[in-house]
């Protein structure tokens, strides 16, 4: 076997730690990043399973809670009574003139709008024209906002009434008897929900 001399031995041990620094940086680096990337990955995923861990052990007493929620205040009683449209419609038609007519006021007429919306409960309303006074207006948007079913009063419009004027019904001897007409044209939109049907 040769010798070499030193200045060539000296250059080969360069060399060879060049190349032993090169496999280092090509292998070793890539290997240790990656550990390091699955530390942070598995610290990381170390988290999310304690913050689960920790929703896990609440949710017993959650869903206990919620039980109990709804058994002191079941919230069907919200709901219009009936889950076909028309006969829930119907019956919001008849509450509306059962409410006006406790309170004073006239109602004109009411449509009944259709909904399309998708979702748990229907949604049932009526555009609603009637007549009244500003006292009997506030109090049936106050008896039915508070009331149960729960209902809505949107899209409120409120004109003076341009046939504002004592009507003269009957004259007889010295006595007239005259009928006001409302001071109000009112117009609005009524809105209950009601549980959709359950199909089979």
């Amino acid at each position: 076997m040769n010798h070499l001399n030193p200045h060539r031995s000296r250059l080969l041990a360069v060399g060879l730690l060049l190349i032993l620094l090169l496999l280092v940086a090509l292998l070793v680096r890539p290997v240790l990043s990656g550990y390091l990337n699955y530390g942070e990955r598995i610290e990381s995923l170390e988290n999310q399973l304690s913050i689960y861990q920790r929703l896990a052990e609440g949710l017993a007493d959650a869903q206990a809670r919620l039980a109990s929620l709804r058994a002191a205040e079941p919230v069907t009683d919200l709901y219009l009574p009936q889950n076909k449209p028309a006969l829930a419609a119907a019956h919001l038609q008849q509450y509306l003139h059962s409410q006006v007519s406790r309170g004073g006021g006239q109602v004109i007429s009411t449509q009944i709008l259709t909904s399309a919306e998708a979702g748990p409960l229907q949604t049932i309303a009526i555009q609603v024209h009637m007549r009244g006074e500003l006292d009997d207006l506030v109090d049936l948007l106050y008896s039915l906002e508070l009331g149960k079913p729960a209902l809505f009063a949107e899209n409120i419009t409120v004109l003076a009434n341009p046939r504002r004027q004592a009507r003269v019904l009957r004259r007889t001897n010295r006595q007239v008897e005259s009928q006001v007409v409302p001071a109000l044209d009112i117009r609005f939109d009524l809105t209950g929900f009601a549980p959709r049907e359950k199909t089979l």
